[in-house]
């Protein structure tokens, strides 16, 4: 089902969850020793040419490395900053080679300080093992010892990437930018021609997958399905963006805001003077607001909106209310948008941890689809982002129901063509095509009602 989705076009372009995240630090700031991608390569480790292994598969690099899938796309982060295209952004933003600049590295490599660079390390590796499982220092030697526990492991230092609150705030670090060294995403480099960001957790953790849950797995580690996964990180997206945004030191750029945080696609739209031009724009009951507002870009939080009437229904009016409040003092005057969106990210925050406990089970998934898909929730999709959120979701959320044996096959099979004419409304970000979206996930709704 996900190589299904890993194969569409626009992709192709670009527990107790909160307690680990919040004392966890990530890789890039763990101030652990990081020995290198070949301190984990030996035969007898995880470069074994097929998966073969009894407790991990122990074909981990091979797969990490594979230069023709979109499974080594870590392993060439690096080498992506000596392409053509990176040399221009690089001298648009008058920043030196891109390969030697650290707003680059930071994301691009397992750029951690000279001190803590082992002897085989190498910053051309790009996004190597410990980049995201955390310097190996005090576990290397260790990990892998009869009768030693993953919890063992955890407090020598690997990180918990098991964890979907860990994995969220590992991952959107490059994938939507953090406050760490080097790692917040600005405008301008959008506008020097790097590439749109777009995450969502679990299907971007598909994407680079080595590992198997199985039995064994789940024995020794917590277990989430997709859909958990994508609930906590939707909503841990929302809360990093909120905190970024209400910096003082990233929030703004000179006179304005920083414009990273606002929807691309409700400014930058096709201009005519020609008389029978229509506007693109359409009302969007989550904003309140007219035409010609800069919109803060609020995908993740219209997702978030399907999850909490199924998990938490209680506080779906407060966060509905929140997120208009929001919207309307960022984008109007007169309104406290500070208050607004510590606000808003509190609540996001509070999600994140009902998220990470609740259950879900195939009656909830249906039923946050059947949210995604229905008029009330599509009708927000007037802009690209969080159409494009929405798809991912739906073919997030069949792929757990199939994986869990609790859809199967057949039944999938039978949804795909109406969700595949989605992905096609979505498949060019400069071409969205708002109202064959919402046609084909009716269709989609159609289908998954008769469950």
């Amino acid at each position: 089902m996900k190589l299904r989705i890993i194969m569409l076009g626009f992709l192709a372009v670009m527990l107790g969850g909160e307690a680990i995240a919040q004392e966890t630090k990530t890789p890039l700031v763990d101030g652990l020793v990081h020995e290198g991608v070949f301190s984990c390569s030996g035969s007898t480790c995880h470069s074994r040419p097929s998966p073969t292994g009894t407790t991990v598969r122990q074909d981990e690099f091979v797969i990490w490395q594979d230069q023709s899938s979109i499974t080594g796309a870590h392993s060439r982060a690096y080498k992506v900053l000596l392409s053509d295209k990176s040399r221009v952004i690089a001298r648009n933003l008058g920043i030196g080679p891109a390969h030697k600049a650290e707003e680059c590295l930071a994301c691009h490599a397992d750029f951690v300080p000279e001190d803590q660079r082992g002897e085989r390390f190498d910053i051309t590796e790009g996004v190597g093992c410990e980049a995201c499982h955390g310097g190996a220092e005090n576990w290397l030697t260790s990990h892998y010892a009869a009768g030693r526990t993953h919890a063992q492991n955890i407090a020598d230092g690997l990180y918990p990437t098991e964890d979907p609150a860990a994995r969220a705030e590992l991952c959107l670090g490059c994938h939507l930018g953090s406050d760490k060294p080097n790692q917040f995403i600005t405008h301008r480099i959008m506008g020097a021609g790097h590439p749109r960001i777009s995450f969502e957790l679990d299907l971007f953790t598909s994407l680079q997958e080595h590992h198997d849950e199985d039995d064994d797995y789940k024995e020794r580690k917590d277990y989430s399905n997709g859909a958990k996964i994508w609930a906590v990180g939707q909503a841990i997206a929302l809360q990093n963006q909120l905190e970024l945004f209400a910096n003082p030191k990233l929030g703004r750029n000179g006179a304005f805001p920083e414009l990273i945080f606002f929807d691309c696609h409700a400014c930058h739209v096709t201009f005519s003077n020609e008389p029978d031009y229509r506007p693109t724009w359409r009302p969007n009951p989550n904003r309140q607001l007219g035409p010609g507002v800069p919109v803060f870009n609020d995908a993740n939080m219209i997702m978030l909106r399907a999850a909490v009437k199924v998990v938490a229904p209680e506080m779906d009016r407060e966060l509905r209310q929140a997120g208009v409040r929001f919207h309307k003092t960022v984008s109007e005057t007169g309104g406290n948008y500070a208050a607004a969106t510590q606000n808003l990210s509190a609540i996001a925050g509070k999600l994140s941890a009902t998220m990470a406990e609740a259950e879900f089970g195939r009656g909830e998934m249906l039923e946050i689809m059947d949210n995604i898909v229905n008029d009330s929730l599509s009708s927000t999709y007037t802009e690209y982002a969080a159409a494009e959120q929405a798809v991912i979701a739906i073919g997030t959320f069949l792929d757990a129901l199939e994986t869990e044996s609790m859809l199967g096959a057949e039944t999938v099979d039978e949804i795909m063509p109406a969700l595949d004419d989605a992905y096609a409304a979505v498949d060019d970000p400069n071409r969205y095509d708002f109202a064959r979206m919402r046609n084909a996930i009716r269709r989609v709704q159609s289908q998954l009602r008769q469950l």
